[in-house]
């Protein structure tokens, strides 16, 4: 095994990037006309138990990292409203939770936690946390030391309680081998931290001009070609938003959704995306779930007297018939049980009298229950609720309004409603639905030459499906990414789909997504929950990336979820190469560093870009699948500017490359070397 590493005195070494991303580019045409490799199966199997990380309740995304140095990855889990999980990793397959030693998190088990993201930030060798948090209350940044979680939010700048945090994105966007901080949220405009001195921050947002707004996540990706990654924030009307070029200050807008460029069409509502080289071509893709609501709205029926109904914002509701009394049980955040006992926005009946207690039953026989309460006429009339019977058909109507008319301002409104009756109900409807409450067609974004093109027909996957989460990664390590996806609807969980890539981006379904479909059925009475998150990590270190899938997604019934689910893969006999970075002359994390894998005749891309995506985080480790090779060519292109080779890479194995030095194989056991 040999190295090389070549450094200029300052900047970036553009032209050598430029010329070996055209060089790939070529090799990459090269091999579309080689055979198609002969690919692997897929088999994952769900050790949820046996590894100690189960977890039942309202989630909000999941961060993995290595939080003991020990090289076997880490797991956070915010929980939202309950507290954090800190899963730490015993290396034989088993994890301890260990929260409870976190002195902010035992003190506030409550705390409205939202998406958190593991970086080092002070550059001292081991991975500290933010944990973002709803408006009103301080972030948590938590300082690695010595292995034990301390907050110093306060003490280190980021005081600001006013944001509506969802998801935090480390950059060093002014090459002082220092992450920087932007905090993505959804209640106003993100915020820029600069880092400086070490560990304290200060807000730049007004000097860079970053103008986000409410969004829930960001990432890294360079779309203008210079070495560099840069911002993207995403956004549920068009994704992207805008991409910030974050060299120059102020940063220059590369794009904007409201005047996009030809090269890249913005695709409307999306609700996560993942990033990747999914034909081999050596230049980073898009896959987005798009054209569908986050929080959807929707009714399903699991037995013949019971049904359940999740209805958010707009004027939304459902109709049924049935002969007998109705029992409605809901959860409203405009009506909240636990600190109210009056119920005067729900309205039952022509006279549009109100209910006494929650859970109430409705008897067709009561007279009170005929007809439907007048419809709102002013802004301060909603939102309301209106339920109503007619004798004539047994068909009642339920009616949540949030919008006087489709031009009016939308008060937020979130409800869920578990619903059973004495006799058979039929004739389900929902009213009122959007076309992106229901299942819609995701979309590929192949970077070409002339931009991103929509090439989703192409690569098989424009059937319409109904997910929150995506990851992508070589899940059969046959030298090309596939993708996972955590699916549901506003009331129930669908099976989870796996997507195999059968090279150069094209894809096939698998079966029962290889032992990954998750828990399957109504949300409430059957208890599995809505997807949420997917995180993806190879947590034993076999050389096959594992999935992590919460199931938490809906805001009501309160602290309600469904199960976690932890799938590891069974791997098949292919082989590997995963690679950590630690920087010198860029930050510790090597941040937007690019990482080629070259085996068989084949190059594959990596880009360290954190690993973000909606409230979470995959680990950021580069897996390389390598099919039967048994060597490979590595290339590092530093955020530095500087490059190194290295020939002859025994595969099987997890290396360490230092900016400037060596490669070195990881024993699992020891903790990496310091600054």
């Amino acid at each position: 095994m040999c190295g090389t590493d070549r450094f200029g005195a300052t900047g970036h070494n553009i032209g050598l990037l430029a010329s070996f991303r055209a060089w790939t580019a070529g090799l990459a045409l090269t091999f579309a006309f080689l055979p198609t490799l002969v690919h692997a199966q897929i088999s994952f199997v769900d050790t949820t138990n046996t590894a100690g990380v189960a977890h039942k309740g309202e989630t909000y995304g999941a961060s993995w990292g290595d939080f003991n140095g020990d090289a076997y990855p880490d797991l956070f889990a915010s929980n939202h409203r309950t507290r954090e999980s800190l899963f730490v990793n015993r290396g034989n397959g088993t994890f301890v939770d260990i929260a409870g030693q976190v002195l902010t998190w035992r003190n506030k088990p409550n705390a409205d936690t939202h998406g958190a993201s593991w970086a080092d930030i002070d550059n001292d060798g081991d991975q500290d946390l933010l944990v973002s948090s709803g408006t009103g209350n301080l972030s948590q940044l938590l300082f690695n030391q010595n292995r034990n979680l301390v907050n110093l939010t306060k003490e280190r700048g980021l005081t600001t309680t006013n944001l509506g945090g969802r998801l935090p994105v480390w950059l060093d966007y002014d090459g002082d081998k220092l992450v920087d901080l932007v905090m993505t949220q959804f209640g106003g405009i993100a915020k820029l931290y600069h880092q400086g001195p070490v560990g304290f921050f200060t807000e730049t947002t007004t000097e860079a001009k970053l103008l986000c707004i409410r969004f829930h996540y960001a990432q890294l990706i360079d779309v203008t070609n210079d070495g560099r990654v840069d911002l993207m924030c995403s956004d549920q009307d068009l994704f992207p938003q805008k991409i910030y070029d974050t060299e120059p200050m102020p940063w220059r807008k590369a794009f904007d959704a409201t005047k996009p460029p030809a090269w890249l069409k913005p695709v409307p509502k999306s609700v996560d995306s993942a990033i990747a080289d999914f034909n081999g071509d050596s230049r980073v893709d898009l896959f987005v779930i798009g054209r569908v609501e986050l929080h959807p709205s929707g009714v399903v029926q699991s037995s013949a007297t019971h049904f359940e109904s999740h209805l958010t914002d707009a004027n939304k509701g459902f109709q049924f018939v049935t002969a007998g009394k109705v029992k409605f049980d809901l959860d409203w955040n405009k009506q909240d049980v636990r600190t109210t006992t009056s119920f005067t926005r729900i309205e039952i009946g022509a006279g549009g009298r109100h209910p006494a207690d929650l859970p109430f039953t409705l008897d067709p026989a009561d007279a009170s229950v005929r007809g439907m309460p007048p419809a709102p006429t002013t802004q301060a009339d909603i939102p309301v609720m209106r339920i109503g019977h007619d004798a004539a058909t047994k068909r009642w109507t339920v009616v949540v309004h949030s919008q006087l008319n489709e031009t009016a301002p939308i008060v937020f409104s979130e409800v869920y409603f578990k619903i059973d009756s004495t006799s058979a109900i039929t004739g389900l409807t929902p009213t009122g639905l959007l076309p992106s409450d229901t299942a819609k067609r995701p979309t590929l974004l192949t970077n070409r030459s002339g931009g991103f093109i929509d090439e989703t027909a192409a690569a098989g996957l424009d059937a319409p499906i109904e997910c929150a989460s995506v990851v992508a990664g070589d899940f059969d390590n046959d030298m090309d990414v596939d993708l996972y996806l955590g699916c549901r609807t506003g009331a129930s969980n669908l099976p989870n789909i796996l997507y195999e890539n059968l090279g150069r981006g094209t894809f096939r379904k698998v079966a029962d997504a290889g032992g990954a479909l998750g828990p399957v059925g109504i949300a409430f009475a059957s208890g599995v929950g809505w997807a949420d998150s997917v995180v993806t990590a190879d947590y034993d270190v076999d050389g096959f990336l594992d999935l992590y899938v919460t199931n938490g997604l809906n805001l009501r019934p309160r602290l309600y979820g469904g199960p976690t689910k932890l799938f590891r893969n069974k791997g098949n006999g292919k082989r590997w190469i995963e690679l950590d970075l630690v920087g010198k002359r860029s930050d510790r994390d090597a941040t937007g560093a690019r990482i080629y894998a070259t085996a068989n005749g084949v190059t594959q891309l990596r880009v360290q870009d954190g690993g973000y995506h909606r409230w979470s985080q995959n680990m950021k480790r580069a897996h390389f699948g390598l099919a039967g090779a048994t060597q490979a060519t590595v290339r590092v292109e530093w955020p530095s500017g500087s490059v190194q080779t290295f020939d002859g890479v025994a595969t099987n194995k997890l290396y360490r490359i230092t900016e400037g030095g060596g490669i070195v194989a990881v024993p699992r056991t020891v903790a990496p070397a310091g600054p």
